[in-house]
């Protein structure tokens, strides 16, 4: 073999075992990373030296990282530094506050983008300038770019057999006129490919070892057109039924001819209009950066001060028992609930304020307003605002910024659903809730502990732990102390405690048909025609029994895809808990034959599931503080910090997803394609209505 062959072959192993370069990957390593080097400064700090072992040092801050909140030492026997790396800790592994860098990437990634497209102006101009005056120019260089002076500057988006280019409008701020007139800029992406170049690819495509795509994704995902399918023409669109009262136009934002389809997809765009489009995106994530960021800071400010305040005023001497600062404690108390990590710098957690209304309702909203309800919060923020801005033409432009971002908001945000999407988990929130509640009220009667409180707040403890126990992690009564069935209803909770904002998430994605490889040769219109159709009673069978769809039809597509979402999440979920659970098992079996009680495998499920959903509600050890894991072996809490590393992940989007792309990756062949593909899809069904989702 020549030695090209072998470079080849070197550098297709090579790529086969490293993880592509995504926002998964970026995650991974930010999240397994950032607690390595700070349980070394964790480890170190311990005073006296060495007298917590690198192990619990590790694990805290791995916990504290991902929001688990289980301690395997007592946090009010840690040094106030130590305290402090993981009060950082809780901050740094924040959703919202990475959600935040996601956005200012792209904000800088779009602005890089208008940079650029102003240099082309410059030099496109000086070009023309110069042949005009009888100049033969060379190709003009800088860097590794080249642009010919008489090179065809427009592009055919009527066809897919063709290379297009990326275009974006040029920075809003900076010069309206200039996005909005002159000639129009072609911004070419290296990471744009014809459609022979995409065959070779895929002739020549190696699998990776870790894909790092998401679950429920293709392992061979991208953005890129796969099939040449041509665009429809106009007057064909208007003969299909299908497709009335499914597209949109886009005269809302900017005058164009293009369309707006299902999930928030424009299609049909020339390139001028696709720069307005990029404009509008430009200003709707700058104008998310700063509302993200104040509502952040200012809950989280607000908290502190609530809780720290409350608790040096009202209970100093519930802190000062443990050796801590009260206005201190009640500071960790409020980031901990935000972030919802369930860590408590009290030995007893909440116990010590189960007839205390303040700090339970205080609590309570920062755990919601930290997680669940923070999409349903933000968009009825930005509602709020829209309904305050004034119709006149000075606010036109943040009255089509804010229309923009509620109509479209999975085009510029992870966490922000369409309308319809929102009330449903919001009513999604409020009866899992309202479960835990009643479950807590009924599965309690007889316990002496709880029936012990007065009534009134009996009833306010079982709110404040409904909220808490599906990922907030804090417990305002002892664990340990309640009836089998809560536990067990409580485990059912943990388990599906991302569930809810992951499934809307995905179920919003742009390009969601995409993601699940529906529009990648799935070849799904032959099989079907060959394919009998089943009877109505097999139908019925499979939909209320089974609860199976057929994505051949376009009113099962979208409970197709939430069932796949479903199955896949649940399946790919069950394994790492069973064998986390296994290899524990194995592990504690010497602890297991002297005490077979504290160490039973319910115990265990119960401690995986609740590190797997970064809860952080634990069952105990008898005459300890910490949790139940921190009387394992060692092997034993470094399986358990994997477990919450990969439950830390669960609730993320795939890669593909609109909200986590840079906007100078070749998005507009896959919104494109996807169009035309479901154009096709449409006629071959025959039927009144597309798959209705949210535009």
């Amino acid at each position: 073999m020549p030695p090209q062959g072998w470079r080849q072959l070197f550098g297709r192993s090579v790529m086969a075992v490293l993880p592509p370069f995504n926002f998964l990957t970026l995650h991974y390593v930010y999240f397994i990373a950032t607690p390595l080097i700070c349980s070394i400064i964790f480890w170190g700090s311990a005073n006296p030296l060495r007298s917590i072992s690198y192990v619990d040092s590790l694990f805290m801050c791995v916990s504290a990282m991902t929001g688990a909140g289980l301690n395997t030492v007592d946090l009010s026997s840690l040094n106030s530094f130590q305290q402090s790396v993981l009060f950082a800790l809780l901050f740094l592994g924040h959703a919202i506050l990475i959600s935040i860098t996601v956005l200012f990437v792209r904000r800088s990634a779009f602005q890089a983008k208008f940079k650029g497209i102003s240099l082309e102006r410059a030099r496109k101009r000086l070009a023309q300038h110069m042949v005009g005056h009888g100049f033969s120019l060379d190709p003009i260089q800088e860097g590794n770019v080249s642009v010919e002076p008489h090179q065809a500057a427009t592009s055919n988006d009527a066809t897919y057999g063709v290379k297009n280019t990326v275009t974006t409008e040029a920075a809003p701020a900076e010069s309206s006129s200039e996005a909005l007139g002159g000639d129009p800029i072609q911004w070419v992406d290296d990471d744009q490919i014809t459609l022979g170049q995409m065959k070779a690819r895929q002739n020549h495509h190696h699998h990776r070892v870790f894909p790092m795509v998401g679950v429920g994704a293709r392992l061979d995902l991208n953005n890129h057109p796969r099939d040449a399918t041509p665009r429809l023409a106009q007057s064909e669109e208007d003969n299909l039924p299908s497709l009335k009262g499914f597209i949109k136009g886009t005269q809302k934002y900017f005058t164009s001819k293009g369309s707006i389809a299902r999930n928030s997809q424009f299609y049909g765009l020339t390139p001028e209009e696709r720069e307005r489009l990029g404009g509008v995106e430009y200003r709707a994530v700058t104008f998310l950066l700063v509302i993200v960021a104040l509502y952040w800071v200012l809950t989280v400010l607000g908290g502190i001060i609530g809780m720290g305040s409350w608790l040096a005023v009202n209970h100093p001497d519930i802190s000062r028992s443990n050796g801590l600062s009260p206005f201190w404690t009640g500071a960790f108390f409020a980031v901990s609930a935000f972030v919802n990590s369930g860590m408590s710098l009290l030995d007893a957690n909440m116990t010590a304020f189960q007839t205390n209304a303040y700090p339970l309702l205080t609590m309570s909203f920062l755990i919601l307003a930290g997680n669940t309800l923070y999409p349903c919060i933000l968009r009825f923020i930005i509602w709020a605002l829209r309904c305050l801005i004034p119709n006149t033409p000075t606010w036109a432009t943040w009255r089509v910024t804010l229309d923009f971002i509620l109509d479209h908001p999975r085009r510029v945000y992870t966490n922000l659903f369409p309308k319809r999407h929102t009330w449903y988990l919001l009513g999604t929130i409020i009866i899992l809730n309202a479960i835990d509640w009643a479950g807590f009220e009924v599965l309690s009667i007889g316990n002496k502990e709880i029936e012990s409180l007065p009534k009134g707040y009996r009833v306010l403890d079982g709110l404040f732990q409904a909220s808490a126990v599906r990922a907030g992690g804090f417990y305002v009564v002892t664990i340990s102390d309640l009836r089998q069935g809560l536990l067990v209803l409580y485990v059912l909770m943990m388990y599906v405690s991302a569930y809810p904002v992951l499934l809307t998430m995905r179920n919003t994605n742009v390009y969601e048909e995409r993601s699940l490889g529906i529009y990648a040769h799935d070849n799904r219109d032959d099989e079907n025609e060959e394919k009998p159709s089943p009877n109505l009673v097999i139908q019925l069978i499979r939909h209320h029994l089974l609860g199976r769809q057929d994505a051949s039809t376009p009113e099962a597509s979208r409970s197709y895809f939430v069932h796949q979402q479903l199955r896949s999440q649940l399946s790919h979920d069950l394994w790492w808990i069973a064998l986390a659970v296994f290899l524990i098992a194995i592990a504690e079996s010497s602890n297991y034959s002297h005490m077979p009680v504290a160490y039973s495998t319910f115990n265990i499920i119960f401690e995986v599931v609740s590190a797997y959903g970064c809860v952080g509600i634990s069952v105990g050890f008898p005459g300890s503080n910490a949790s139940f894991c921190g009387s394992w072996h060692a092997i034993s809490k470094l399986i358990l910090a994997a477990v919450t590393l990969r439950g830390r992940h669960r609730g993320l989007p795939v890669a593909i997803d609109r909200a986590v792309m840079l906007p100078n990756e070749s998005l507009e062949w896959a919104e494109e394609e996807d169009a035309a593909m479901r154009r096709e899809k449409s006629r071959a069904w025959g039927s009144d209505k597309m798959p209705v989702g949210s535009v």
